[in-house]
């Protein structure tokens, strides 16, 4: 980044836990420069990754492709019930789409680096 380049973008990308290392090892690599915060939910409970990114809007397009490529969803079975009536056999297991990320951009009108 240079001075010409005004970061005027903030990136949220919330992504699995699992696939977290990779975008951010990829983003490393690209010279994404990011703050992560660690948090939880959604139907699985499966731990997520929040990435805080600010960035000059002509990079996003590069942003995007690079998060496409570390975060792709997939198909993965999980219980009906998470956890059966004592003295029944394990529940079925349904497909359940999972992975993939999550991103917001807004704008911002000033940033200011210490």
């Amino acid at each position: 980044m240079t001075p010409s380049d005004p970061i005027n973008l903030l990136i949220f990308v919330i992504v699995s836990g699992r696939q977290s290392e990779e975008l951010k090892n990829q983003l490393v690599r690209e010279r994404f420069y990011f703050t992560v915060i660690d948090s939880s939910g959604g139907p699985l409970q499966e731990p997520t990754v929040c990435l805080l990114i600010g960035l000059n809007g002509a990079r996003l397009d590069h942003l995007m492709s690079v998060v496409r490529a570390a975060c792709r969803r997939f198909e993965e079975y999980i219980p009906v019930q998470p956890t059966p009536p004592a003295g029944l056999p394990p529940m079925q297991m349904i497909a359940a789409e999972a992975g993939g990320a999550l991103v917001y951009a807004v704008e911002v009108e000033q940033f200011i680096q210490f």
